[in-house]
């Protein structure tokens, strides 16, 4: 199948990359709010990188098994909705940082929705 290349789940690495950038968009503005860290130590070259890599990871996945498995909109239309949100909220420099960690969670729903349809169960008769 198209998620596979190399040994490597591609939604599996969609899920853990949207996943981490959640809990990261979640532990920063905490650590922010007790003081722990300044502003001036967020660099968003590192969130754009990883909205970037999870681009291209969901474009490959999403994409492929749409066209050769299972032609459901949902997933994709549900990644693109998840980088829109997230978008926003990184550009809002962490003043809205829950769009952040609803954008990531969105994405991560993306790819177990699309693993699932590309994975149906087999019924035994």
């Amino acid at each position: 199948m198209i998620s596979r290349f190399f040994g490597l789940n591609f939604d599996f690495a969609g899920a853990i990359t949207a996943a981490l950038c959640a809990v990261h968009c979640t532990v920063f503005p905490l650590l922010l709010s007790l003081g722990l860290t300044t502003t001036s130590t967020h660099n968003h070259t590192f969130d754009f990188t990883m909205m970037s890599i999870g681009v291209l990871i969901a474009g490959y996945s999403l994409m492929g098994d749409y066209i050769k498995s299972h032609k459901n909109p949902m997933p994709l239309f549900l990644a693109l909705a998840g980088f829109i949100t997230l978008f926003i909220g990184i550009q809002t420099h962490g003043d809205l940082f829950f769009l952040n960690i609803i954008g990531g969670l969105m994405i991560v729903g993306s790819h177990l929705i699309n693993w699932k349809l590309s994975h149906p169960k087999r019924v035994e008769l």
